[in-house]
């Protein structure tokens, strides 16, 4: 009898753990993002945002680059004259933008025109409307001193010759939120998968 009751306990408990298991769903592994560390003072101390000069935008808006500061910015260096070079790079920056997908709202598209002369805010207005530059795209006038500035920051190299136009270097450069130089990329048709790559970092 004694055995029996044993049997019996040995059985009952058995069947109350099977009743109560729960099968364990498959946990989603969510990777955390990784949280990219506050600028030193030496590296703030040589961000873009420090600059004052105030630019007019296609919308014929002041603005200064502070402006851009909690977004990652892609800058680049163009004149509307130009025949060929120019809408290229502008070509590629649009491609970055597509490749961003969704994310494209979370950055910043900004083209400086060399040319202070003639592309006044109409003229780029125009140039934007002509390649299909959406609402993410400021592309920013500014006196031939800002322009010059900002050429030096950017390590832009380019002149002007005797008909108005511009020899220069073409170059992708990508700034973080706060306004530093974190990427640049030089050349026409490059592959922008290490900048796709830079600019993910910061939102």
């Amino acid at each position: 009898m004694t055995t029996r009751i044993f049997l019996f306990s040995i059985v009952l408990l058995f069947s109350l753990s099977a009743c109560n298991t729960k099968k364990e769903e498959p946990k989603s592994i969510v990777k955390a993002k990784v949280a990219q560390p506050t600028p030193s003072e030496k590296e703030l101390s040589e961000s873009l945002f420090q600059i004052q000069d105030t630019f007019q935008t296609q919308d014929n808006q002041p603005f200064i680059l502070s402006q851009l500061k909690g977004k990652p910015t892609i800058i680049s260096m163009i004149f509307t004259h130009c025949a060929f070079v120019c809408p290229r790079l502008t070509s590629d920056v649009q491609d970055i933008e597509k490749k961003l997908g969704a994310d494209a709202d979370k950055v910043n598209f900004v083209l400086v025109s060399f040319d202070s002369e003639r592309d006044i805010p109409a003229k780029l207005k125009e140039f934007a409307n002509k390649h299909g530059l959406d609402k993410n795209f400021t592309l920013l006038h500014g006196s031939e001193n800002t322009v010059r500035n900002m050429g030096v920051l950017l390590d832009v190299q380019f002149e002007k010759d005797e008909d108005g136009n511009f020899a220069h270097s073409n170059i992708i450069t990508v700034l973080d939120p706060y306004g530093i130089i974190r990427f640049r990329k030089e050349g026409l048709g490059q592959d922008h998968t290490q900048t796709i790559q830079e600019i993910k970092k910061y939102y």
